[in-house]
């Protein structure tokens, strides 16, 4: 079998190169929960993995007007990158054009094939079922978010501008439109799934090569830090975090965050008055693995009372657990039970309820910790691995091509 896999992720290098032309400024979550997935499929496939791409940029980054049609070869890796004119309707258009007769071509080349499909750009995603339909091949979708149901809409009324209207409304719409799905969790399937289409829950991937990092507690920073990495807004509860930490206001702590959001210029001016909280900005992915892993404590306090946390579960919960460094965190819904053996829960989502259980995890014995975040990088790398959790994704896809 051999799978075209359709998004906007590239390979480490173009991204690294689109960054450093300023082409990129994103947060790279999605980046690499993809590019994680595709190398796990190269190690569970005979055939090959063909990952068709739309360069994530835009007119707000740069006014480079024409990215033309390019592709590199990366390990097992095949990417071709769908070129477009970068302006409004004329960027989303080329896109789909370009896109769509890349997958078409690479249809008729390969006798068994699959679509797997990143649903949330609607250019490529609608080229990706249009290829599907044409060449009679099953599109998959992955759904790493649900459109209308996510964080970014919280606070958001589209009916005040007709275009974000009419995208929200198609988006909700298409996403129903595929032979089969793979999810993040299980409530997302009462969402995308009303026609009962084959789906697979598989709640995110660690990265394998993790397994080569050391997490030794002879290595950690002093002051010790409590460390935050994504995105810096109020509706996370970072505001609510930094709060719970001033009051606490330990000794030989400092509570280090990074990421952009809403709240980045509020906490900048706070971190220039409050010694204890220090602000980095965005930082590339490889620099926050490696802070990391020399902090004392990760925490994620994203509040678990809004509707759309049901359908997502953070990829920074394996990014930090496989880190070796423990994790405190909320109990998020979408979070499976076996987790919870392997973090820190916080008792109660409240100013004071963070800084009871901050004090309470932090008055441990330092051994102690560092012994739960090794067990849950030991769990993250032999349960939750790109490669293991491929896996399973390639034999649902399998069993979709055998029906």
């Amino acid at each position: 079998m051999n799978i075209i896999y359709v998004s906007t992720c590239c390979s480490q290098n173009k991204l690294t190169e689109l960054s450093e032309k300023g082409y990129f400024k994103g947060i790279v979550c999605a980046q690499k929960y993809h590019l994680l997935m595709m190398q796990g499929l190269c190690e569970n496939l005979d055939g090959d993995v063909l990952a068709v791409s739309a360069v994530p940029t835009n007119r707000q980054w740069t006014k480079k007007l024409l990215f033309k049609n390019s592709s590199e070869k990366d390990g097992k890796l095949s990417f071709f990158y769908s070129g477009f004119i970068n302006y409004p309707i004329l960027r989303q258009l080329s896109l789909y054009l370009n896109t769509l007769r890349i997958i078409k071509k690479y249809c008729k080349k390969y006798k068994d094939c699959v679509i797997v499909c990143d649903i949330l750009n609607q250019s490529i995603a609608t080229a990706a079922r249009k290829a599907g339909e044409k060449c009679k091949v099953p599109v998959i979708g992955i759904v790493t978010d649900v459109p209308g149901a996510c964080v970014g809409n919280v606070n958001k009324d589209s009916s005040r501008n007709p275009v974000s209207a009419f995208i929200s409304k198609y988006s909700k719409e298409s996403m129903l439109n595929y032979d089969g799905y793979l999810l993040l969790t299980k409530a997302m399937n009462e969402l995308v799934n009303p026609h009962n289409k084959p789906y697979v829950v598989i709640e995110g991937h660690s990265d394998i090569g993790m397994s080569t990092s050391e997490n030794l507690i002879e290595n950690k920073s002093s002051p010790n830090v409590i460390m935050y990495a994504g995105g810096v807004s109020k509706v996370y509860g970072i505001e609510m975090l930094v709060n719970a930490f001033k009051k606490i206001n330990p000794d030989n702590w400092e509570l280090h965050i990074y990421g952009k959001g809403d709240y980045d210029k509020e906490l900048s001016e706070r971190s220039k008055t409050e010694d204890k909280i220090k602000f980095g900005g965005l930082l590339p992915n490889s620099e926050i693995v490696d802070k990391q892993i020399k902090a004392a404590l990760l925490v994620n306090p994203r509040p678990t009372d809004k509707e759309y946390v049901k359908y997502s579960f953070p990829s920074k919960t394996l990014e930090c657990m496989v880190s070796g460094t423990p994790l405190i965190t909320t109990a998020l819904p979408g979070m499976p039970k076996e987790y919870n053996d392997y973090v820190y829960i916080f008792d109660k989502e409240t100013e004071d309820g963070f800084a009871d259980t901050l004090k309470k995890v932090m008055s441990l014995d330092k051994e102690e910790i560092h012994s739960k975040g090794i067990s849950a990088k030991e769990f993250a790398l032999k349960e939750k691995n790109n490669v293991t959790q491929a896996k399973k994704f390639t034999e649902f896809l399998v069993d979709i091509c055998i029906k």
